[in-house]
C-alpha cells in the first residue's frame, strides 16, 4: 500500500536516513523504534505528506487515506462540543447527516418528488454506512479514552492539552484511515485508557504505524518492528520483546562476521607486507591486494551516539521511618481529592503511586514535598534529604540560567569540573553547557531536571513521570539506576514496564482513601484482578421498597449538590481561562515588539522586553498548571447525571 525506495532525508545539515527502503503492506501493525533524534517522528511526517521527500521515491496506493496523530495537535482549539469534533473523523457520514437535516427542513414546504427522492437516497446511503450508530460509536471511543458521558457536550476549548489530544485520537479512530500513524499516542493517557486503546488496536482492521516509548503497549499491539539506526531501517517480525531477542542475535552474528573478516584482512595484509618485495611472490601479492580491494566490508556493530550514565547517590543514611502520612485530606474548592487514609514510607521503600488521571497522584507528591496546602499531617523522619523531580519542568527550572549555573545553584559545593562531569552524563558536553534553559527542547529540559535531582545526593526522591521525553534505552538505564539506588522513592508513572522493574510497593486510591499494596506491580495486578472478580460475583442483597425510596431522595439531594459544585467550579475555570487568554495576548504583543526592526539597535529595550516575555511565560505556565489541576479535580468529582 506504500513503498519508500532508496530514500534519503537531510535535516539541519545531517542525514537522518541514507538510501533506506520500507514497504508497508495492508494489515500490518508496525512499531517504529529508535533512539531520540534518529528521526522517528520525521519519518511519519514524510509518509503523511507533511514533509516533502526530496531524495528517493515514495509510491502510495491510489486514493489511500492517511490519518496522523502528532503532538502538534495539543494546541488545537474549537468552540464545538468534543463529540462533534470527534465525529468529524466520520467525514462522509457527517456531511450526509447535514444534508439530510437540511432536506427535512426543506420538505416542510417543498413536497416535490425530487426532494422526496433525494431525501430517501441520502437516508439509504446514511443507513448503509452505519450512520444511525454514529453517536454510539463516537461515545464508545471517547468514553474508552477516559471521558464521562456528561462531558461529551462540553466545548473542546474547556479541556487541557492532554484531554484535547484524546479527542483528536478519537477522531482518527472513528475515521479508520487506510494507514493510521500514531506518534506517542499514550503520552496523555492514564492506565485505564491505555489498556482500552490496547484492546481497540488489537482488533483494528486497518494498517498502523506507532511510535511509542511504552514497551508494554508496543508488546501488546504490534506484530512488526522497524528500527531506525545508523541512517538505515531494519525490519523485524514480532512484538517489541521478540525484536529485542532478534536484534541481539543479529548483532552477535554481525559482530562475529566483522571480527572474522578483520582477522582475514589482518592475515592478508601480513602476507602482503612480508612478501611485497620478493619477485617470486609478486603475482600472489598482487592477487591478494586485488582481493582486499574488492572485499565488501562488514560493519562493526555500533551504538547510535551516547547514552545516559546514571548513578544516584545518598550523602547520608536516614532513620527507619522516612515519611508518615496521617489522615491526609485535600480539596480544590468543593471537589474532594483525598478523603483520609494513612501511609508510611520506610527506609528502602521504592513505591509506585498508580491510578487514573485526576485522582491526585502529582498532588500527593507535592504534599509530601511540602509545597501543596492540605489537611492532615506529614511527619518527616530523621536525616531525610528530599529531592523532587517535577512533571511540569518549568516549575523547577530557571529559564534565564544556563545549564552550568542551574546545576551549580542546585549543588553549590560541587566544582565547575564536577558539574560539567554530571552534565556530560546527561549528554550535555562542550559549549552546550552554556545554553539557556529557555532554548532547550522538552526532552533536554527533562534531562536537566533529572541531573538536578542527581546532584543533590538525596536519600528520598519524589519522581513525577520521570520517563517522559526519554527513549526506551534511556528509560531502561534510569530503571537500572533506581534499582541500584540505596535510598527510597515515590514515583508517579503510567509506564507499566518501568514501574514493574523498580517498585517494591504500590500506592493506590480507593474511595478517596490512600491505600498500600506490599508487593510489586505484577503481583498487585494479579491480586487486584482477583479482587474485582470476587466483587463482581457477589450478588447484592434485596433492598426494601421504603429504604429504596429514601435512598433515591438522598441521591437526588446529592445530585443537586454535585451540580451546584460543578457549576461553581466551572465558573472558576472560565475566569482562569479568561486570565490565561489575557496573558497569552500580552505575550503575543511582546513577541511582536521583540520582532519589530525599529528596536533592533536598542539593546536596553530588547533586554527589557525579554524580561517581560520571560515573566509572562512563567505566569502562563503557573496558571496553566493551576487550571489543569482544578480541571482534573472537577472531572473527578462530577458524575454522569443519568
Amino acid at each position: 500500500m506504500l513503498a519508500l525506495n532508496d530514500f534519503s532525508f537531510e535535516f539541519a545539515g545531517r542525514y537522518l536516513y541514507k538510501n533506506a527502503s520500507w514497504h508497508i503492506k495492508p494489515g500490518e501493525k508496525i512499531g517504529l523504534v529508535g533512539k531520540n533524534g534518529t528521526g522517528k517522528s520525521t519519518l511519519l511526517r514524510l509518509i503523511s505528506g507533511e514533509y516533502d521527500l526530496r531524495e528517493g521515491i515514495m509510491n502510495k496506493t491510489g486514493g489511500m487515506n492517511i490519518g496522523f496523530l502528532n503532538q502538534d495537535l495539543l494546541s488545537y482549539e474549537s468552540d464545538e462540543p468534543i463529540i462533534d469534533v470527534a465525529r468529524q473523523g466520520l467525514g462522509r457520514l457527517v456531511q450526509l447527516e447535514k444534508e439530510i437535516n437540511e432536506l427535512l427542513i426543506q420538505i416542510e414546504t417543498d413536497h416535490s418528488d425530487r426532494t422526496l427522492n433525494s431525501l430517501a437516497e441520502k437516508q439509504e446511503e446514511f443507513g448503509n454506512l452505519g450512520g444511525y450508530e454514529l453517536d454510539n460509536a463516537a461515545e464508545k471511543i471517547l468514553e474508552g479514552l477516559g471521558f464521562q458521558t456528561w462531558q461529551l457536550r462540553l466545548p473542546l476549548k474547556q479541556f487541557s492539552g492532554g484531554w484535547r489530544m484524546r479527542v483528536m485520537l478519537a477522531k482518527l479512530l472513528l475515521q479508520q484511515p487506510d494507514l493510521l500513524l500514531l506518534d506517542e499516542p499514550t503520552n496523555h493517557l492514564d492506565m485505564p485508557s491505555i489498556e482500552w486503546l490496547e484492546e481497540y488496536l488489537s482488533d483494528y482492521p486497518g494498517t498502523f504505524v506507532i511510535v511509542s516509548h511504552d514497551r508494554f503497549f508496543m508488546d501488546r499491539v504490534v506484530t512488526r518492528i522497524v528500527e531506525i539506526t545508523n541512517r538505515q531501517l531494519y525490519h523485524y517480525t514480532g512484538n517489541y520483546f521478540e525484536y529485542l531477542e532478534q536484534k541481539h542475535e543479529r548483532d552477535e552474528m554481525q559482530q562475529r562476521r566483522f571480527e572474522n573478516q578483520q582477522q582475514y584482512i589482518k592475515e592478508q595484509k601480513k602476507f602482503i607486507d612480508r612478501f611485497r618485495y620478493k619477485a617470486s611472490k609478486a603475482s600472489a601479492v598482487q592477487s591478494r591486494v586485488k582481493q582486499l580491494e574488492k572485499l565488501e566490508r562488514v560493519d562493526q556493530v555500533m551504538e547510535d551516539g551516547v547514552v545516559l550514565k546514571l548513578d544516584f547517590k545518598c550523602k547520608r543514611t536516614p532513620g527507619k521511618v522516612l515519611i508518615e502520612l496521617k489522615n491526609i485530606r485535600k480539596s480544590y474548592g468543593q471537589n474532594r481529592i483525598f478523603n483520609g487514609g494513612e501511609a508510611q514510607m520506610l527506609r528502602g521503600d521504592k513505591i509506585a503511586f498508580i491510578g487514573a488521571n485526576g485522582i491526585g497522584k502529582s498532588t500527593l507528591l507535592r504534599i509530601i514535598n511540602g509545597t501543596e496546602p492540605h489537611e492532615g499531617t506529614v511527619e518527616e523522619g530523621y536525616q531525610v534529604d528530599m529531592a523532587f523531580y517535577a512533571q511540569h519542568q518549568l516549575e523547577s527550572l530557571n529559564l534565564n540560567r544556563n545549564l552550568l549555573d542551574e546545576l551549580g545553584h542546585a549543588a553549590p559545593l560541587l566544582t565547575e569540573r564536577e558539574v560539567r562531569t554530571v552534565l556530560g552524563c546527561f549528554l550535555f558536553t562542550g559549549e552546550s553547557v552554556f545554553k539557556k534553559i529557555k532554548v532547550l527542547s522538552g526532552g533536554e529540559k527533562a534531562r536537566v531536571a533529572l541531573a538536578k535531582t542527581l546532584v543533590q545526593e538525596s536519600n528520598l526522591l519524589l519522581l513525577d513521570e520521570p520517563t517522559n521525553h526519554l527513549d526506551m534505552q534511556s528509560s531502561g538505564l534510569l530503571a537500572e539506576a533506581l534499582r541500584n539506588y540505596k535510598g527510597s522513592f515515590v514515583l508517579v508513572s503510567h509506564d507499566r514496564y518501568f514501574i514493574s522493574e523498580v517498585a517494591n510497593k504500590i500506592w493506590y486510591i480507593e474511595d478517596g482513601i490512600l491505600k498500600e499494596y506490599p508487593g510489586t506491580y505484577p503481583e498487585f495486578n494479579e491480586w487486584f484482578a482477583k479482587k474485582q472478580e470476587l466483587q463482581a460475583a457477589q450478588t447484592p442483597a434485596p433492598v426494601p421498597v421504603k429504604q429504596e425510596t429514601k435512598a433515591v431522595k438522598t441521591n437526588d439531594s446529592e445530585e443537586l449538590a454535585r451540580k451546584n459544585r460543578a457549576k461553581k467550579t466551572e465558573k472558576e475555570l472560565e475566569q482562569l481561562s479568561a486570565q490565561l487568554d489575557g496573558l497569552k495576548n500580552e505575550k503575543a504583543e511582546t513577541e511582536t515588539q521583540l520582532a519589530d526592526p525599529a528596536h533592533a539597535g536598542d539593546l536596553k529595550k530588547i533586554a527589557a522586553l525579554g524580561e517581560v516575555y520571560n515573566s509572562l511565560q512563567q505566569r502562563i505556565d503557573r496558571m496553566q498548571a493551576d487550571y489543569d489541576r482544578m480541571f482534573e479535580a472537577w472531572m473527578e468529582d462530577a458524575e454522569n447525571p443519568s
